[in-house]
């Protein structure tokens, strides 16, 4: 990804926002853009994942709580979300600033995400965020589909243990429905999973900041 034409990306957003400001559908006016500026399927995907109307982008913030605010809270956690994306700082992959106020990955790795040695670094560094600010208990959903789910569950159970942290890890079917509507603190960047939820945390971005000199931005927090 270091091809990536940066200085078009800035050009094509502030035409994107233009248009999702004024209610243009989003994907024909993801389609317009990127057509107008020749970009290709990752640039759109970066702009799809970076770029949001300044209304809606607004309300996402927020609803963002810092971290000081997890302490003695219940805090429940879109765990590949969060994971893939701390994964992708520490590997060095480009990640987005959205100027919805939050770090989102470009990986598109999901359904072949496996554990490795990334998987063990990233969750070191989001459990020491969880024992700095400790939530009263702490919750990780998984996608059940996704292979290796229930290996990870029990990885990120051992976690919990091991730094003396109240909670539980659980693969399901549809993780989303323990997210929305809840009465906790919800860390994920899914767009979907934030708008069904009060509030919203960023526990990727929290981990990803105990190593600026590896971290990639493309950088959209500039449009407001």
């Amino acid at each position: 990804m270091d091809d990536l034409d940066h200085d078009n990306l800035r050009i094509a957003a502030v035409d994107f926002l233009y248009l999702l400001d004024r209610s243009y559908p989003r994907s024909a006016s993801l389609q317009l853009v990127g057509n107008r500026y020749n970009l290709d399927r990752l640039h759109r995907e970066i702009l799809h994942r970076g770029v949001f109307a300044r209304e809606e982008a607004k309300q996402r913030r927020k609803r963002l709580l810092g971290p000081e605010e997890l302490v003695d809270r219940k805090l429940l956690v879109d765990g590949h979300n969060v994971l893939i994306t701390t994964e992708s700082g520490f590997a060095g992959r480009p990640l987005i600033a959205a100027n919805d106020g939050l770090i989102r990955d470009v990986a598109g790795i999901s359904h072949r995400y496996r554990i490795s040695s990334l998987t063990h670094e990233a969750i070191d560094a989001l459990f020491q965020v969880l024992h700095k600010y400790a939530p009263k208990e702490t919750h990780f959903f998984l996608d059940a589909p996704i292979r290796q789910s229930g290996e990870l569950a029990a990885v990120l159970r051992a976690a919990l243990k091991r730094w003396n942290l109240a909670g539980n890890a659980e693969a399901l079917k549809v993780p989303e429905r323990q997210l929305t509507g809840s009465e906790g603190i919800v860390a994920s960047s899914d767009s979907g999973v934030l708008d069904g939820v009060q509030q919203g945390f960023d526990l990727a971005a929290a981990a990803i900041k105990s190593l600026p000199e590896r971290v990639h931005l493309i950088d959209f927090t500039f449009l407001g």
